[in-house]
């Protein structure tokens, strides 16, 4: 007895009360009342009861739903409790699951337990099919079951499916097959673009198939496309890495995700008709989930083209505002959160960087201390900083394409050295480093010399590749050059920015 007292004299404090401030006319209820569970789960046919203990200082009471029982519903001191649910059926199949909040109840509202009580049941009972168009006016979380629905694209993590007139995005793990006609159910939620889509919780392939509606060309609108639907869509450009450019347009279509029968990687430099299911614009790109692919043939060999546009949803998460952009809006001071901090579904935008097999390479100067990689390289709209006082970094990236040993390539990229608050710029100067074989091939790259206080712009750098240089599974490096890697002790700042590289056939 005597532990029990000074555990509730302990609890009693924790939760802000005093025993001596009581009066006499309260002094038998509960000041202080816990549970030993905050949570408890039913099954919906056959459920068991189940056993908690409510520690009090004094006397308490309890209230709950109809369908609970709490078994005593009072009681002075620690208590063992049963709480037990009556069966959620209807008619012979699990009703609605259910929820209700128990509260064992002291002497105020701080000195409350609540337990809550959930009872599994059938969530889609009762709810009336609805078209994709109605999905749009959902809130997330909110439960739908649609009918004859047809699967148009299959895709890693998902498909797609049109009702012949609109087009949704489904995420589920299991894919059914292209063609298949469906009833779904699941759970209304938003893509990382603020699409909707729907979180599948099971299909049936049943009901009358649907035809996708006719796809409307954007070609000649790209600059000025929007839509805040699933639309269907087709296009026609040039295959750069995962953009799809349209002559001189400078807003381009980019492709978020494309159908698992497509060899995308393959198109690269080929001229192409792409039918799509609109994914979402963001300036200056159009996300496009690629559907079907007409090849009209090999335009430019493309063996390398990163222009860091995927990196728009962290760019958007940022470190809770949304990450800058230092060069184009001239500003020093534009959010530039660390790589590792911006989080998508999980995963870091330095984590998405490295399973495109990037790496992003880090030294420092003698008179600091070592950081991690993704936190001395920063996130913008839609490119990378490396760098701060001190601490130098770059990247290397693989070529996965085939290269022909005879050859030779160019070499674009854009970048931009930081403007110091003194209006003098970091005398950065990078260097490029092909790497094949074990052996390096090292291309200088000029010193920054814009005059102080300029703005800031982007430089375009081309690169003469001589043929043999480059082959599938060669490296391509990005970094300070040699004598700012790392520079000694006086630990300066070498800051830079880099967008745009790309490596076409000559």
């Amino acid at each position: 007895m005597k532990k029990f007292n000074l555990y509730i004299l302990a609890l009693v404090a924790v939760l802000g009360f005093s025993v001596s401030a009581c009066s006499d006319d309260d002094t038998n209820v509960a000041k202080a009342v816990l549970a030993t569970a905050s949570g408890l789960n039913y099954s919906a046919e056959q459920p068991e009861a189940k056993i908690i203990t409510v520690y009090s200082d004094g006397a308490w009471t309890c209230q709950h739903a109809d369908w609970v029982m709490v078994e005593p519903d009072h009681g002075d001191g620690t208590t063992e409790v049963r709480i037990s649910v009556q069966p959620n059926m209807r008619d012979g199949a699990p009703d609605n699951p259910r929820k209700d909040d128990v509260v064992f109840k002291g002497v105020t509202k701080a000195s409350e337990a609540h337990v809550i009580i959930r009872q599994d049941g059938d969530k889609f009972r009762d709810v009336q099919p609805i078209t994709i168009s109605d999905v749009d006016a959902l809130k997330d979380e909110e439960v739908a079951v649609l009918k004859n629905v047809t699967v148009t694209t299959v895709l890693d993590g998902g498909f797609v499916v049109t009702d012949g007139t609109n087009n949704l995005k489904v995420i589920s793990d299991a894919a059914p097959a292209k063609g298949n006609t469906l009833s779904l159910y699941g759970e209304r939620a938003s893509d990382a673009r603020n699409m909707a889509v729907l979180a599948l919780d099971r299909y049936v392939i049943e009901g009358t198939a649907a035809v996708l509606p006719a796809p409307k060309d954007i070609t000649a609108e790209i600059e000025t496309y929007a839509s805040k639907v699933r639309e269907y869509v087709t296009m026609t450009g040039i295959v750069d890495g995962n953009n799809i450019t349209v002559g001189e347009a400078k807003m381009s279509g980019f492709a978020v995700e494309v159908a698992k029968d497509i060899d995308w990687a393959s198109l690269n430099g080929h001229r192409v008709k792409v039918s799509a299911f609109n994914a979402g614009t963001a300036s200056p790109i159009v996300n496009l989930i690629i559907n079907e692919v007409q090849d009209l043939g090999l335009v430019n060999a493309i063996f390398f083209s990163e222009d860091f546009e995927w990196l728009a949803p962290w760019s958007a998460v940022g470190n809770g505002s949304p990450a800058g952009s230092t060069v184009e809006t001239d500003n020093p001071d534009a959010i530039a959160p660390q790589l590792g901090t911006p989080v998508v579904d999980g995963v870091s935008a330095y984590d998405a960087l490295l399973a495109k097999g990037y790496e992003i390479l880090a030294t420092h100067a003698s008179s600091k201390k070592a950081r991690e990689p993704k936190a001395q390289a920063y996130i913008q709209t839609n490119y990378i900083k490396f760098g701060l006082t001190g601490y130098y970094s770059g990247i290397k990236m693989p070529i996965e394409y085939d290269v022909p040993a005879e050859a030779s390539a160019e070499l674009t990229f854009d970048w931009c050295s930081q403007r110091q608050g003194s209006g003098k710029w970091d005398p950065t100067q990078i260097v490029v480093i092909i790497a094949k074989d074990g052996e390096e091939m090292f291309f200088d790259v000029p010193v920054w010399d814009a005059a102080d206080n300029s703005k800031y712009e982007w430089r375009k750098v081309t690169i003469q590749i001589p043929a043999g240089v480059l082959k599938k599974g060669s490296t391509i490096t990005f970094r300070n050059c040699d004598a700012q890697w790392p520079v000694a002790d006086s630990a300066p700042a070498m800051r830079w920015f880099l967008d745009n590289v790309k490596i076409m056939g000559k």
